[in-house]
């Protein structure tokens, strides 16, 4: 009688925990499509600000009643007083001034858009896709000549923002008399007063660029620029990348009945590399100057920067290890090349844009991490150093601005591990750094050109995203931008946990956050899903706002959602993020298992239950984690995975990694091919079919090794999608990657044992 009555009572109970769980996952998928579907932080005002040149203040817009017709306003940033940019009598001149030049007729502005030119002296603005250049001191209005820019073959997405590239748009001299561009493989000129053109270049095909990069410079070193301009206006610069022995690797377009074949040109690890090199053209005289760059393909041109008097022309030089860096000048009419400075290390030198040339002529504010700690230092031109400017265990994240006048020196710095970043000044002479940002969180920072004001962007883990407007000595002055978490409030969600996990060394701190779901019942088991991506450059936990983003709506699903830091990343100083040195796919995802095993102790996190997710290294480390640490990892969707450095570019991975042929041993080791027999887990890749970043061979030779090893496994290949699948393909594969998880993790507490 004793045990029927327990076995009713235990039923019953079974019976109210279905009915509780289902009702809890009705209700975690309506709380994840409203969080989806709905704007639930909303914001008042605008953090972002359009600075005018020279203090004048900054830009806002209005929309006149009656007319409808644009008005440029400029705001005093103290006050807030506003006027018009333009008065009465200047936009009767120019509106004049473009009657007469169109010819046209009308009154009021005839543009609604316009940029500053010539260190604030002039506008320019397009009207029916022809521009104009207005000199605001003499009130004469120029049409500019030029040309229609037409996408280059073999351009279609060669780099990010292809649309605003230099290559696609081409560029005005500073003064505006020509207008440079390219066409097929060489460079052109037109004199925009009569529409005249001249060929810059000659000899220009599929294996020699000339002012054209290539796909491998804008991806790995941000070089998207080809040719520049010298201040005068006197002399242009441009790489020539010669490409003949570099690796073509086919990408095949299918969805017409004829394919269509792209030959991309990617050097790929331990492979031949494009060699690159400088010239320079006397615009006057015609002739054209190769700099003395010493270029071979073991070697890295970079950064090219005209010193502001036009007598030299600036660039960095990078072993191919780059381990070592040059900063050089070279004279624009003898190629002759002299040697500023150098920074050497045992593993590599990191890239930045912090080389600020001073009005002097004579000086320039640079960044090294030869402390361990990215500083700021004071130099001469002739490599001479003035002094240390910044110092301590907070790395400089950028070189914000500089005040000459004031002789002060704006940056960003990164503390608290890394977590957070803030905003400091220091004076030319060094001293004592004033932090000017108080909250805790991440700021970001928009600064005038006169270097008077600044808008500071910020969030935390409590604080939602807000914008405040500065004096530069940190005094608010009011705040432009707030944000309401009423919505999102009244949602009841759990706060994200930020919790501190050992690496695994057991010594190394690392940042992890937690999210659960909303009803989260501590008496439970959840699954857990790791968000991942973990490659050297990236941070995935800062103490921002975290409250309303894509893992806490993940987390509403009915799971424990867990992303944390690994060694090997950045703003922790150097020794941090050269851990991984020759070791990719081993240490970085050792702490990952680590940090997994160790949140997985709490009782209602569910061990045996574990996906992980990621893109691009993301999907690497998913690949790795479900074939090197199966008793950890369960469930993977990889996407766009890179599946042995063998398959990637030499500027990346031989950073990170050198040669195959020096560290054959830390390739095979990081590589997912070696590892495919372990395999226990359920696995989804997806891969666009013409990823021109990692390509789809990563996959397919994965694919090979699984089926060598009689593994069975997931995949999904998007038509015609680069390394990011945008259009339907997006919502496609956000949908198949929840669908995945859902089968195979099941989200459901486990029901209470009797």
């Amino acid at each position: 009688m004793k045990r029927a009555l327990f076995i009713l009572v235990a039923i019953a109970m079974t019976g109210l925990f279905v009915h509780s769980h289902a009702s809890a996952q009705v209700r975690g998928k309506a709380l994840y499509e409203k969080m989806t579907s709905e704007r639930l932080v909303t914001s008042e005002g605008s953090s972002r600000v359009q600075w005018l040149p020279n203090g004048q203040g900054y830009l806002s817009t209005e929309t006149d009643s009656k007319s409808g017709a644009k008005i440029f306003m400029r705001v005093d940033p103290k006050s807030g007083a506003q006027k018009p940019l333009f008065d009465e009598t200047t936009t009767a001149a120019i509106r004049s001034a473009y009657n007469a030049a169109a010819p046209a007729s009308g009154d009021g502005l005839p543009f609604t858009d316009f940029d500053f030119a010539m260190d604030g002296n002039a506008i320019k603005f397009s009207v029916d896709q022809k521009d104009y250049l207005y000199n605001l001191a003499d009130n004469k209005l120029s049409f500019l000549n030029r040309p229609k820019v037409e996408p280059q073959p073999v351009s279609d997405d060669l780099m990010r923002n292809m649309r605003g590239s230099q290559l696609w748009n081409g560029e005005y001299s500073p003064d505006f008399r020509y207008f440079a561009f390219v066409k097929g493989y060489d460079l052109y000129m037109v004199d925009t007063r009569d529409g005249s053109e001249k060929r810059l270049t000659t000899g220009g095909n599929e294996k020699l660029f000339n002012a054209r990069p290539d796909w491998v410079y804008p991806e790995e070193f941000s070089q998207t620029t080809a040719y520049w301009w010298s201040p005068n206006s006197k002399m242009i610069a441009y790489y020539q990348f010669d490409e003949g022995d570099v690796h073509k690797y086919p990408l095949v377009h299918d969805l017409k009945s004829e394919a269509h074949l792209e030959l991309q040109s990617y050097p790929k690890a331990g492979e031949t590399n494009p060699t690159v090199y400088l010239h320079i053209i006397d615009l006057e005289s015609g002739k054209s100057v190769k700099v003395n760059t010493e270029s071979t393909n073991q070697n890295y041109i970079v950064r090219p920067i005209w010193l502001r008097d036009s007598s030299g022309l600036t660039f960095q030089r990078l072993n191919r290890h780059q381990s070592h860096l040059e900063l050089l000048v070279a004279d624009p009419k003898s190629g002759a090349v002299r040697k500023i400075l150098e920074e050497k290390e045992e593993a590599f030198v990191n890239l930045h844009d912090d080389f600020h040339l001073l009005a002097d002529g004579k000086h320039f504010i640079w960044s090294s991490e030869r402390t361990g700690w990215r500083q700021l230092y004071l130099y001469d031109l002739q490599g001479k150093l003035v002094r240390q400017l910044t110092d301590g265990e907070q790395p400089v994240s950028s070189l914000t601005a500089v005040d000459e006048k004031g002789k002060w020196i704006y940056y960003t710095a990164n503390t608290s591990m890394g977590l957070e970043t803030h905003f400091f000044r220091i004076k030319f002479d060094g001293g004592k750094a004033q932090k000017l940002t108080d909250a805790e969180g991440s700021h970001r920072i928009s600064m005038d050109p006169a270097a008077k004001y600044y808008v500071d962007s910020f969030s935390s883990f409590d604080t939602p995203p807000m914008a405040n407007l500065h004096e530069a000595n940190g005094k608010k002055i009011r705040t432009l931008m707030s944000s309401s978490t009423e919505k999102l409030d009244a949602l009841d969600l759990e706060e994200p946990e930020l919790v501190i996990v050992k690496a695994a060394d057991g010594k190394t701190d690392l940042h992890g956050l937690l999210y659960k779901p909303a009803g989260f019942d501590p008496t439970q088991k959840y699954p857990l899903i790791v968000s991942v991506y973990g490659g050297p450059h990236s941070k995935s936990v800062r103490n921002s706002y975290q409250k309303s983003g894509y893992l806490q709506m993940m987390a509403q699903l009915g799971y424990m959602i867990w992303s944390q830091d690994n060694r090997g990343l950045r703003n922790r100083g150097k020794t941090f993020e050269t851990e991984t040195y020759l070791k990719l796919g081993q240490i970085d995802l050792a702490d990952q298992a680590a940090g997994v095993k160790q949140i997985s102790e709490r009782s209602y996190i569910d061990g045996s239950r574990v996906g992980v997710f990621g893109g691009s290294y993301g999907g690497y480390m998913t690949c790795l984690a479900l074939l090197k640490e199966p008793d950890v990892f369960h469930v993977g969707v990889a996407h766009a995975p890179v599946t042995d450095w063998r398959n990637y570019d030499t500027i990346y991975t031989e950073r990170y990694m050198r040669t195959p042929q020096e560290n054959a041993d830390g390739y095979d080791t990081g590589s997912a091919l070696k590892f495919a027999e372990n395999l226990q887990g359920k696995l989804l890749i997806t891969h666009g079919s013409v990823d021109n970043n990692v390509h789809p061979g990563n996959t397919i030779q994965l694919i090979e090794e699984l089926v060598k090893a009689g593994k069975y496994f997931d995949l999904m290949f998007y038509p015609e999608q680069r390394h990011g699948v945008r259009g339907a393909g997006r919502a496609h594969l956000s949908n198949l990657r929840l669908n995945y998880f859902e089968k195979h993790l099941q989200p459901q507490p486990t029901p209470p044992t009797m």
